[in-house]
């Protein structure tokens, strides 16, 4: 059967829209933190970028026993579990009356967004192979940057003067409708499927050092990326001037930018462009186009210019989530495979902003080493990036022992 047939693009993209509107638990916030400042007076800069990031705490703990669940009970269902916990997590921060309380009701919402988006990723690989995975999972990187041009957007146009209560609804309602949809479109797990997962598959995933290494590789580019978008309000502020709505404006073209990027790897992918070659140009040009933004912000041409550039790179590293399918060491552990890079890359988002506003407050020197850091970091995916890839090939599960070979041979 042809990819062209076995792929199932209405399936694709309404799960892909379930991925955006997860991962906009986090993005969401990002019009809202002036607005949560100003009404809570947090102690310290830092607790701002834990209102945006805390909610991949729970991701980040919780991410490998979620897609052990996912290979237990089925991606559906895990799934609809994951949109009913964002509900009631974003319904809670609407109606929080304490910065506590907000905290803890944002951390909610993070379990069950990483729910949504550890078994989108399974059942995008259940129902695609070949090119058309590759596809589809070059197409799944980009729900982060998706989500920010959302949010980003809402903050430009009405956000600012809406007030902050009420930019979870809009996600809210766009996760209800979307489940409502899934209960309708999305199958399940065929019956013949194994329905009981294997403690040993776990095992499996945990021994092997390729997971992790992807997952280190795609935290550090998350790290940077929510840094970057957090901060750069104020960064913009303090170098030429620009005020919050203009920084939200360019800031959805960046993220956009940045989902060009991430669906270009898996096309120059499918084209034999090599992912080493990808993967290093990529770094250089976040180097550069980072350094231009801290050091010289001349203009807004300029820093939307060098915004985009570093959003691009960034995108072409996160894109590498089409490398899934090569570091899982059996289809029966692809939830657990998947939860794992999933809870490694949530780091990233989890310290990114904090981390940010800390070297942003400290100088420039510190947020010059919080770029090098990041991006020195990044580079741990090299030993995935330069095996002998093929991208149909490869796009089967192959084992841990096949890996270990193909290494063996650089």
């Amino acid at each position: 059967m042809s990819d062209a047939v076995r792929a199932p693009w209405p399936h694709i993209i309404l799960i892909y829209l379930i991925g955006v509107f997860g991962m906009m638990v986090v993005s969401a916030a990002l019009p809202a933190l002036g607005g949560i400042a100003r009404e809570f007076h947090p102690p310290s800069p830092a607790t701002i970028g834990w209102v945006m990031s805390i909610p991949a705490l729970a991701a980040a703990v919780a991410s490998l026993a979620v897609g052990w669940l996912v290979d237990r009970f089925g991606d559906r269902r895990m799934m609809i579990l994951g949109s009913l916990l964002v509900l009631l997590g974003d319904g809670g921060v609407v109606t929080s009356t304490s910065m506590d309380l907000l905290l803890g009701w944002r951390v909610t919402a993070g379990l069950g967004y990483v729910c949504m988006v550890v078994a989108a990723v399974t059942m995008i690989s259940r129902l695609t192979s070949g090119r058309a995975r590759i596809a589809a999972l070059a197409l799944w990187s980009t729900v982060i940057p998706a989500s920010f041009v959302v949010a980003s957007l809402y903050g430009a146009v009405v956000g600012h003067g809406a007030g902050w209560r009420t930019v979870l609804p809009l996600d809210g309602g766009g996760v209800a409708l979307l489940t409502l949809l899934a209960l309708v479109r999305l199958p399940g797990r065929p019956a013949e499927e194994p329905t009981r997962s294997r403690l040993d598959g776990i095992g499996l995933v945990l021994r092997s050092p390729w997971p992790y290494a992807l997952g280190a590789s795609f935290a550090a580019a998350a790290f940077l990326q929510t840094g970057f978008v957090a901060t750069l309000p104020r960064l913009l502020a303090s170098g030429i001037g620009a005020s919050e709505a203009q920084v939200h404006s360019f800031n959805a073209l960046a993220m956009i930018c940045n989902m060009v990027g991430a669906f270009s790897f898996g096309l120059l992918y499918n084209r034999g462009l090599k992912p080493w070659q990808m993967g290093f140009g990529a770094v250089l040009l976040c180097g550069a186009a980072g350094l231009g933004l801290v050091l010289a912000p001349t203009n807004l041409a300029l820093a939307i210019l060098m915004n985009c550039a570093l959003m691009f790179g960034l995108g072409i590293l996160v894109g590498m989530w089409a490398l899934l399918p090569a570091v899982t060491p059996s289809p029966q552990t692809t939830g657990a495979t998947s939860g794992l890079i999933t809870q490694i890359t949530l780091l990233g988002v989890l310290f990114g902003p904090p981390a940010a506003f800390n070297a942003l407050h400290a100088g420039p020197e510190m947020m010059l080493i919080f770029l090098g850091a990041a991006l020195a970091a990044s580079m741990v995916g090299w030993p995935i990036w330069r095996r002998n890839h093929d991208p149909v090939q490869r796009s089967s599960f192959i084992t841990d022992r096949s890996i270990s070979n193909g290494s063996a041979a650089l």
